[in-house]
């Protein structure tokens, strides 16, 4: 590993170390170069501010790899991987969660948003028709779903992953139901 990784590595370990003391706001430059032995000047050197090393946690830890190998069949246990890993930082992301919501929630729905674009995609591919509203439908189930994960994080993790997506895929096939039933009674 290279000197730049392990003192990036330093550093995510210092901030998630201070997030189980205390508030992420009251969280300084100071105390995350304490805490892990570094100075103020190696911080500087790989992150402008708290916000962008956090933002840097999250990318590394969650989003890198969230969409990669994602399809119809395995959606619901990827995501369950994605809130598993969530809870084994569970302090950490609830901390920051509560304190930063806007960097999580924008990677989360970047996320989201690619996920349920290429679903709405694929399932008009099948009919032969290319829908205009693939968009708004992506726009709409990442909201829905990137506010239930932030909820379900900001609220303690109480209920367990797999709770939390089979409550997200029945949601998905009573929307397939829902939908049906419309196209039949219109």
């Amino acid at each position: 590993m290279s000197s730049s990784a392990i003192t990036k590595s330093a550093l995510c370990d210092a901030l998630k170390a201070l997030c189980d003391q205390k508030p992420f706001e009251k969280i300084s430059i100071s105390d995350i170069t304490s805490e892990c032995g570094l100075n103020r000047q190696s911080f500087y050197y790989h992150f402008q501010d708290k916000y962008e090393l956090l933002a840097y946690i999250y990318y590394n830890e969650l989003f890198k790899n969230i969409t990669r190998g994602v399809n119809y069949d395995n959606w619901y246990e990827r995501l369950e991987g994605f809130l598993e890993n969530m809870q084994k930082d569970k302090k950490f992301y609830s901390n920051t969660l509560k304190s930063n919501e806007q960097t999580f929630e924008k990677y989360l729905f970047k996320s989201m948003h690619q996920l349920f674009l290429r679903f709405f995609y694929h399932a008009v591919a099948n009919t032969r028709k290319r829908s205009d509203k693939a968009k708004f439908f992506a726009d709409f189930y990442s909201h829905g779903f990137c506010g239930m994960i932030i909820d379900w994080a900001k609220s303690g993790m109480k209920d367990p992953p797999h709770t939390v997506m089979l409550q997200m895929k029945e949601l998905a096939l009573e929307n397939v139901a829902i939908g049906k039933g419309f196209v039949e009674n219109l």
